[in-house]
C-alpha cells in the first residue's frame, strides 16, 4: 500500500514538473518547442500507462499536469499571465488535456504470458 501511494505521489509531482517547464517555455520558437513539450508530456503519460498496471498512477500524473497548467494559467496579482490566449497557449492547454484524457482512458493490454 505504501508503495502504491509513493508511485501516485511521484507521478503527480512528475506531471507537475513537466507542466511547469513546458508552460514557461511553450511560447519560444512557437511550433518547435511546443511540439517538443507535447512529445515530452505524451511520453511521460504513455510510460506511466505502459509501465504500471494501476490506472490510478496514470490519472495522478494527468492530474498533476492539468492542475499545474490550470494554476499557471490564472492571472497573477500583478496582472501577468504565463499562458496567454495565443495560438501557442491554446495548443498547449488543449493538447495537454487531450493527451491526459487519452492516456487515462487507454485500456490495459495484457502481456502474452498473462493469457
Amino acid at each position: 500500500m505504501a508503495n502504491r501511494i509513493g508511485r501516485v505521489i511521484q507521478s503527480y509531482l512528475g506531471g507537475a514538473i513537466i507542466a511547469v517547464v513546458v508552460t514557461v517555455v511553450h511560447g519560444e520558437l512557437f511550433p518547435w518547442v511546443l511540439g517538443a513539450g507535447l512529445v515530452v508530456a505524451a511520453s511521460f503519460l504513455l510510460s506511466l500507462r505502459l509501465l504500471s498496471d494501476d490506472r490510478v498512477v496514470t490519472i495522478a500524473g494527468s492530474l498533476g499536469l492539468l492542475a499545474t497548467i490550470l494554476i499557471l494559467a490564472q492571472r497573477s496579482t500583478g496582472g501577468s499571465v504565463l499562458i496567454a490566449a495565443t495560438d501557442a497557449g491554446n495548443v498547449w492547454v488543449i493538447g495537454a488535456s487531450l493527451l491526459c484524457g487519452l492516456a487515462s482512458a487507454w485500456p490495459h493490454i495484457p502481456t502474452r504470458g498473462a493469457r
